[in-house]
């Protein structure tokens, strides 16, 4: 029972968002609509907003009114499905109004650039402000070293298809790994092997037999917030790494894609310990800002940039000029620090609840692996075919990915799900864990 008037109005409009009939990106009646309706004050709906906007069940656009997030999607009248399983941001931190802003201003200030070539390598100015922004992550860049490309995608494909001068052809990944940089490989028809990965890094000794045995051209991970696993490396593996890359003559490919989220300032990526010119950073802007940007940037060294420039040049000339505009303003200013403030508050405290939930309901059952932040977590399912478990977890109202996609096809691995905190608000989360929970004693119940 609601003991106030806007948490009486709150719940009736959240129990219409859950039923569908408040679909997701729809517009909400204004204040002064819904308060002639219920006959109450605007201060009141104005109060059950807020309150309502604070859930991150809808949002606010200015001079237009609030509109429905996207959390679940209705399946059935009365019942919904969880999405654990969409990676974009989620639409309440997404930087929308600001961006705007900024897209706006660069159409003024670089009219003329906007709509014409700019240098294969990307907008000089662009390049000027991330070469400063990337010393936030002690990273020391020249600015000739740095290129945009049409999404991190774009920079992954030309590195998997390109020759290395170490002369070497074959690609390491780590397994699991993120099932697109898998995908890239098999369309150039490259040579990969992997390396089993874990919460606690990797078999160091395993590594060096393996570049030790095999030419390989580079190593490509994900040092923090891994997709699919969560798992991030500390500073003395990122090292050791390190070194016996030198000492075999492999580079080392750095999808930093999450490095907007790190909380501890003293998690540096690979290239910050890079003394030997054999890291290629990359990172993007999708899955911290607005993934329809599709701007990415590499850190190539020298040896590698008459191929990767030729390879760029060959795919689309250069890539989106007003994208690279309307960043080069937004880094420029205050409004990305503030969003990449609340940014981390937001998934940090999406991974917290979601941990405290495993740790209460998913005890004897199975492995979390929950990190302090990021987007992914994983949960190891013995006793389970992971493609199946999938299946049942939607059937009972919960999106989520088998991380089998994840590996090399051959590779001997656990049986795994990976969960994705993007769309799921705080309710959705804890009710994912009791239905993790059901599914699993379900299943055990079959077995027995």
């Amino acid at each position: 029972m609601a003991n106030y008037k806007y948490e009486y109005v709150a719940n009736t409009i959240k129990e219409k968002i859950l039923c569908g009939v408040y679909k997701a990106g729809s517009k909400l009646p204004s204040i002064q609509m819904l308060a002639k309706e219920l006959s109450l004050n605007t201060d009141t709906v104005i109060r059950a907003y807020k309150w309502l906007e604070s859930e991150h069940l809808i949002y606010a656009v200015a001079k237009s009114g609030y509109y429905v997030v996207k959390s679940t999607d209705v399946i059935e009248e009365g019942a919904t499905i969880i999405d654990m399983l969409t990676t974009s941001p989620a639409n309440e931190v997404n930087p929308y109004k600001d961006f705007y802003h900024c897209m706006e201003k660069a159409i003024s200030l670089y009219e003329h650039k906007l709509f014409a070539y700019s240098p294969t390598k990307g907008m000089p100015e662009l390049i000027n402000i991330l070469q400063k922004h990337m010393v936030n992550y002690q990273i020391f860049a020249k600015g000739q070293d740095i290129f945009m490309t049409s999404g991190e995608q774009q920079a992954l494909f030309i590195l998997a298809s390109m020759s290395f001068p170490n002369g070497q052809n074959t690609i390491l990944v780590e397994q699991p790994t993120y099932p697109v940089m898998l995908e890239t490989i098999r369309v150039n028809n490259a040579s990969v092997i992997g390396i089993h990965r874990t919460a606690n890094g990797l078999d160091l000794a395993e590594l060096e037999r393996i570049f030790a045995q095999n030419t390989i051209k580079f190593f490509y991970l994900m040092p923090r917030f891994q997709n699919p696993t969560g798992f991030s490396y500390s500073n003395r593996q990122k090292k050791e790494i390190l070194r016996l890359a030198k000492k075999y003559h492999v580079y080392i490919v750095e999808d930093d894609y999450l490095a907007d989220l790190e909380l501890n300032p003293r998690n540096d990526p690979f290239a910050a310990f890079d003394v030997d010119n054999i890291v290629i950073y990359v990172r993007s802007f999708s899955k911290t800002l607005l993934p329809g940007l599709r701007l990415g940037m590499a850190i190539i060294p020298k040896p590698l940039q008459e191929e990767f420039t030729k390879r760029k040049n060959a795919i689309d000339l250069n890539s989106s000029v007003f994208s690279q505009g309307a960043l080069e303003i937004y880094l420029r200013s205050s409004m990305y620090e503030m969003h990449i403030k609340r940014t981390k508050a937001f998934y940090k405290e999406k991974m917290e609840l979601l941990s405290k939930e495993c740790k209460k309901e998913l005890k004897n059952l199975a492995r979390c692996y929950i990190p302090s932040t990021g987007i992914f977590a994983y949960i190891e399912v013995e006793h389970f075919s992971a493609e199946s478990f999938i299946a049942k977890l939607e059937k009972n109202g919960l999106k989520a990915m088998s991380t089998n996609s994840a590996y090399i096809d051959g590779f001997a691995h656990s049986e795994g799900i990976r969960l994705c905190t993007c769309k799921a608000d705080t309710q959705s989360i804890a009710r994912a864990v009791q239905i993790l929970r059901q599914t699993l004693l379900d299943g055990d119940n079959h077995s027995v």
